[in-house]
């Protein structure tokens, strides 16, 4: 499992290197929620669970694809997220099947 200092966290945005490292929703999932244990006035605590779940995936999903690999390998989940943007993610994570 990832440790939680590969993560940058703000009151606006989460940022995680190497996220690709990390393959599952399960393993997301539990990472998230051990970066929500340890800093509750971050945007990790503000944003639901499924949502940043699907950008991570939607991130792994091109960096397995070698589309962007340089911007890809990390992922930074934003608090707020345009209707577009949610959509898109909510698109490509059909397509990642890990």
């Amino acid at each position: 499992m990832k440790d939680t200092r590969d993560a940058s966290l703000t009151p606006t945005n989460t940022h995680i290197l190497d996220s690709y490292k990390v393959k599952t929703k399960a393993e997301m999932r539990e990472y998230l929620q051990r970066l929500r244990d340890l800093y509750n006035d971050r945007a990790v605590n503000l944003r639901d669970m499924e949502s940043m779940v699907r950008e991570w995936r939607s991130h792994n999903f091109f960096y397995w694809m070698h589309i962007f690999r340089s911007r890809t390998k990390d992922v930074d989940l934003e608090l707020h997220q345009s209707w577009y943007r949610e959509l898109f993610c909510r698109v490509v994570d059909f397509f990642y099947f890990w």
